[in-house]
């Protein structure tokens, strides 16, 4: 099979899956060279999807997605203007192909992949996420959707943004990925090795330790990207 460095997973009327990087490079530098998974609308670009809410389908309730009816500010780290961006015009384009499920193994084996690297893991239908991590040599993922997606728990980690969270998630059996306004662990938790706070220690793609439920410790982040300054009010 030819390597294109994207392919289309999944695809409805709006919401389409895309896995990028198959040829093994990246330019980022905390996750190294990872798969990347896209969740991204179909019908419109992120860009559009943000200041509409129309994101809503491909993030459901996560908080840092800002709020039309009250003000409240985007706080997500990532810039939609930017990767996700360029993706759905490479989308739009017609660059990406549809990878059929059988072909998996050829993409997937022995791979570090990413599960959203921008969107929310719990829009990827259950069956695909399975098959990727069967295949995969290290996978990672988030989600906020932890209250209502409990089939993600041994994959990705619940994405918590206080210690209401981390205490509701942590007696339901979830690991996981705390953003915090300070550098104070709870006595569960490390940070994040890949992180600037840590030295950059290692990477995603070198580390995997956000790959679902399991007996290794919970991860913590303090608060950081583009939306920090937002975020510390979704935090307080």
């Amino acid at each position: 099979m030819k390597t294109a460095n994207g392919y289309i997973l999944h695809q409805t009327d709006n919401v389409v899956v895309i896995a990028t990087g198959i040829r093994g490079t990246s330019q980022n530098r905390k996750t190294g060279a990872m798969i990347q998974i896209w969740i991204l609308r179909a019908d419109v670009s992120p860009v559009t999807a943000v200041a509409t809410g129309a994101d809503a389908a491909i993030c459901g309730t996560c908080p840092h997605r800002g709020d039309l009816a009250t003000g409240r500010k985007r706080s997500c780290y990532v810039n939609v203007g930017q990767a996700p961006n360029a993706v759905y015009r490479a989308f739009r384009a017609g660059s990406y192909s549809f990878l059929p499920m059988a072909q998996y193994a050829d993409v997937f084996t022995g791979r570090a992949v990413r599960l959203g690297a921008y969107g929310d893991p719990a829009v990827i239908p259950q069956q695909i996420v399975a098959l990727i991590c069967s295949f995969a040599s290290r996978h990672t993922g988030y989600t906020h959707q932890w209250t209502r997606a409990e089939w993600l728990k041994p994959f990705v980690m619940a994405s918590c943004d206080s210690t209401s969270d981390f205490i509701q998630a942590t007696h339901h059996g979830w690991r996981t990925f705390r953003v915090s306004a300070t550098r104070e662990a709870k006595p569960s938790e490390i940070l994040c090795p890949a992180s600037t706070e840590a030295g950059n220690r290692t990477q995603c793609a070198r580390c995997g330790l956000c790959n679902g439920a399991g007996s290794a410790k919970n991860i913590f982040i303090p608060v950081h990207g583009s939306g920090k300054k937002n975020a510390l009010v979704v935090l307080q």
